[in-house]
């Protein structure tokens, strides 16, 4: 099969040079090895609360070094996560998830944080005395703990990219977007933190859009505004960095079914799915 590293990658995306593993390897020293190291030693010398606070900083600060291997060195190329789906209206579509890894990552270091600050608020009771510590710590463990609560109810969900012969639909982790083909206008890589497809349509698009959370928003709806400053411009904005499959790939893909129109018939089938793996966009 062959490897994504075959597309043009948009000269707009900067290559994950030595400068992000730099700072991925003084990440892993700052916030994992030194905290362990200060951990063991507060252990050795008999502070249990000092080594058991140092560990959990250890722990965390290996899920946010995780997080940022994830979203800036990790290479994606598994084109097996592209997959055809059903809609709700029975129709077929061709599915693009958002990655596994980094939104569990994110449920887990929330619930560390709020398991911490249970620590902290237990820890804080002196006797039967339940000071002001233990109010902030236990409303600090209920806001973080909320991410988990809204994974499990689907409010914060793993987002994925969905190409139908209709048009483009988004579910973001907190948001979902659609825009029809016919009113796209084209598709322009970015680069914010990341890489990024954007898809343009026409400015009287009619754009449907919903935020469906405003707590945790890490990632929202695209706001820019027109040039005649009386709305938004209809807009899909796709991160590369939270992608299960290379966002190179994407960009061809989402490129190839605005300028084919008669082949946007075929998404939602085995054509459609193996046009992707085979890289077929000439």
């Amino acid at each position: 099969m062959p490897s994504s590293e075959a597309l043009r990658r948009p000269p707009e995306w900067p290559a994950s040079g030595s400068r992000y593993r730099l700072a991925f390897g003084f990440s892993v020293a700052l916030l994992v090895i030194a905290p362990l190291g200060i951990g063991l030693y507060y252990l050795s010398i008999g502070s249990s609360a000092g080594g058991r606070y140092a560990l959990a900083f250890a722990a965390l600060g290996a899920l946010v070094a995780w997080l940022g291997y994830e979203t800036r060195l990790r290479q994606r190329k598994p084109v097996e996560a592209v997959t055809n789906v059903r809609t709700e209206d029975g129709r077929g579509a061709l599915r693009i998830p958002y990655s596994s890894q980094i939104y569990y990552g994110y449920g887990l270091l929330m619930g560390g944080i709020a398991l911490v600050f249970v620590m902290a608020a237990v820890e804080s009771v002196s006797d039967s005395v339940f000071g002001g510590a233990f109010f902030v710590f236990g409303l600090l463990a209920l806001f973080f703990a909320s991410m988990p609560l809204l994974m499990t109810t689907g409010r914060f969900d793993r987002g994925y990219l969905r190409l139908s012969p209709e048009g483009i639909y988004q579910r973001g982790w907190t948001f979902e977007s659609f825009l029809p083909w016919d009113r796209v206008i084209g598709v322009f890589p970015r680069y914010s933190d990341g890489p990024q497809i954007v898809v343009v349509a026409e400015d009287d698009t009619p754009w449907q859009r919903r935020q469906i959370t405003r707590l945790w928003r890490q990632d929202r709806l695209p706001k820019v505004q027109r040039q005649d400053r009386q709305g938004p411009v209809p807009l899909i904005d796709i991160p590369g960095k939270f992608l299960a499959v290379d966002p190179t790939l994407v960009y061809h893909l989402v490129g190839f079914y605005l300028a084919n129109e008669r082949a946007r018939a075929e998404l939602g089938t085995e054509q459609a799915v193996h046009r992707a793996q085979t890289q077929a966009f000439g």
